[in-house]
């Protein structure tokens, strides 16, 4: 799989992706991504096949967000699991005013 670089659509960083996702965030804006209070989220897969599971950071892994959505730097975005495997967080394109 052949990855291509790109702009951070948060920070401006150059980072490289698969070019199925050309709007992924980069690791630095990913690990701040919060709730709505501010609460910091960590994401992992279900399973060595895929899955998708939200945790608050501050819970060493006991309590789950409800969810996909999360918030880096006031910025509404969606995280979900990538094709094979792994995270991938990017903006929504509809952002509110």
């Amino acid at each position: 799989m052949t990855l291509i670089e790109i702009l951070c659509p948060i920070c401006g960083a150059t980072t490289k992706t698969l070019p199925r996702y050309p709007r992924r965030v980069c690791g630095t804006c990913a690990a701040k991504a919060s709730d709505e209070s501010g609460r910091v989220l960590q994401f992992f897969n279900t399973s060595l096949g895929g899955g998708f599971i939200a945790y608050y950071a501050d819970s060493y892994q006991t309590e789950t967000h409800p969810g996909h959505i999360c918030l880096i730097d006031g910025i509404r975005c969606y995280a979900d699991e990538a094709r094979f495997g792994r995270i991938v967080i990017a903006p929504l394109t509809d952002q509110p005013e």
